[in-house]
C-alpha cells in the first residue's frame, strides 16, 4: 500500500512539474511589470519569444526587422511613440501594434495570443525611458 502511494504521489510531481515547465508565458508575465526594464534583460526575450519569428531577416517579406537593438529603436523612433509613421499613414509603432486599442492596426502577434498587460508595459515602459539597452 505505501509503495502505490509512493507510485501515485510521483506520478503526481511528475505531472505538475510537465505541466508547469509547458507554461508559454513570458519571464515578464511570471514576474509581473518591470518599471526599469532593459533591451537584453527584458524586451529582447519578448520580441524573441513573440515577434522575430516573422519580424526578422529571416521572417515574413515587408515586415519590419525587430531582430536587433538598433532595429527595434530606430523603428519605434521613426514610427513615433503610440502612432504612425507619415502622418497617420504608413506603418504602425511597436507599441501602436502591441496595444490592440491604441490604434487602427492589427494587433501584434497576429498568430499568437495578444502579449499581457505586463508585457505591454514592461516594453512601455522601456520606451519611456529612452530605451537602455
Amino acid at each position: 500500500m505505501k509503495n502505490i502511494k509512493l507510485i501515485v504521489a510521483a506520478v503526481v510531481l511528475v505531472g505538475i512539474t510537465f505541466f508547469i515547465s509547458c507554461d508559454s508565458r513570458t519571464q515578464q508575465d511570471l514576474e509581473g511589470i518591470v518599471t526599469n526594464p532593459t533591451y537584453t534583460n527584458n524586451v529582447k526575450p519578448i520580441l524573441d519569444a513573440k515577434c522575430v519569428n516573422c519580424h526578422s531577416q529571416g521572417g515574413q517579406q515587408n515586415f519590419p526587422d525587430l531582430d536587433t537593438y538598433q532595429n527595434v529603436v530606430d523603428y519605434q523612433n521613426d514610427h513615433g511613440a503610440n502612432g504612425y509613421s507619415n502622418g497617420g499613414q504608413g506603418a504602425p509603432s511597436l507599441l501602436c501594434s502591441i496595444q490592440s486599442s491604441s490604434c487602427t492596426s492589427d494587433r501584434m502577434p497576429k498568430s499568437d495570443a495578444p502579449l499581457s498587460s505586463a508585457t505591454i508595459t514592461t516594453i512601455t515602459n522601456w520606451v519611456n525611458n529612452n530605451y537602455p539597452q
